[in-house]
């Protein structure tokens, strides 16, 4: 019975160590981009004198079965989420 206990808990001590590793990444990772978006703003960034980059268009199929195009929503801000799955 002890042997069974003592199984369990290495395999929580795992666990707990993983979602403490995952959590610490997550977190260094936030850090970094908020670090990044900062140092952007702060440093200048583009400003509105500066001729704005214009991005290629492209086209895309939106959830109802429509298609949305980059240009419909020419001088906009337009922010584009990139996401993925493992």
């Amino acid at each position: 019975m002890a042997n069974k206990q003592s199984k369990r808990a290495r395999r929580e001590a795992a666990l707990k160590a993983k979602q403490r590793k995952q959590r610490m990444t997550w977190g260094g990772m936030t850090a970094a981009i908020v670090l990044g978006i900062g140092l952007f703003v702060f440093l200048g960034g583009s400003s509105a004198n500066e001729a704005a980059a214009v991005a290629p268009d492209f086209e895309l199929e939106d959830a109802d079965g429509g298609t949305v195009k980059l240009s419909d929503f020419r001088g906009q801000p337009v922010a584009v989420t990139f996401m993925h799955t493992w």
